[in-house]
């Protein structure tokens, strides 16, 4: 019984954790798309073992976003995000590498790096007609990279907000008694993506995967407290609310 006791605990202890630094990376994610980039740096200093914010510290250094710009400091930060697995730290090398930032043009290193990103050989040519293209190519990949990001927060979100707000109490108090202009920017959100080529149905299916056990937590922990929910369903719906689609 005590074994059992110890895991259970021991699982709880994960799901906090997890949930810490997720919520952690959205909130910098979430200061950085308002241009609050200092206030987005000292989130990610806090999650050095997240991939995603280590390379997100390497982009605020490369561009100096509220901070000097310190290329060393840009590449140290990508090669730690690439090691834990970040591709986007291989596209963010390889770019670093094609514009001599911090160091000198090297079009193999660009190469190798672009080519783990999967970008094609041919890509990576000495003339500069080629290079033109490479940099047009990727920056359709990074913007495309972009936005999926940004809906995966949203969608997140939204996923929240319709349990919710389809739940007992919010059905009897109605507390929100709408969601119509949300679930309009989520279509208007969807038809940016299909412009971009960007597959939904997959990325919201990987969504659901990795927010389901927590959500079904969420649900539990707020379903007795109605002043939680109150809070929890609202601050949702504000979220939601206040993101500028149009600015994407």
């Amino acid at each position: 019984m005590s074994s059992y006791i110890f895991k259970l605990i021991f699982i709880c202890f994960l799901m906090l954790f997890y949930n810490y630094s997720l919520a952690n990376y959205n909130d910098a994610i979430d200061n950085y798309n308002n241009q609050k980039w200092h206030k987005a740096e000292k989130l990610c200093t806090y999650e050095l073992e997240d991939f995603r914010c280590i390379n997100l510290l390497g982009v605020i250094y490369l561009n100096g976003l509220g901070v000097e710009a310190d290329y060393s400091k840009a590449k140290i930060y990508f090669l730690k995000a690439k090691k834990l697995g970040s591709k986007s730290a291989e596209f963010n090398l390889g770019w670093m590498a094609l514009k001599g930032l911090g160091e000198k043009i090297n079009l193999n290193s660009a190469s190798k790096y672009f080519n783990n990103y999967n970008l094609k050989d041919e890509l990576v040519k000495k003339n500069k007609n080629e290079l033109k293209n490479i940099t047009k190519d990727n920056l359709v990949k990074l913007k495309k990279n972009n936005l999926i990001s940004k809906y995966g927060y949203f969608y997140t979100n939204y996923i929240k907000l319709e349990i919710l707000f389809k739940s007992k109490i919010n059905t009897e108090k109605k507390i929100v008694p709408n969601i119509s202009e949300i679930e309009n920017k989520l279509k208007l959100f969807d038809t940016v993506l299909i412009k971009n080529n960007a597959d939904i149905l997959a990325i919201r299916e990987n969504i659901l995967k990795e927010q389901e056990i927590f959500i079904k937590l969420l649900i539990i922990d707020i379903d007795q407290d109605l002043d939680k929910f109150k809070k929890t369903i609202t601050d949702v719906y504000l979220i939601l609310q206040n993101y500028e689609i149009n600015n994407i």
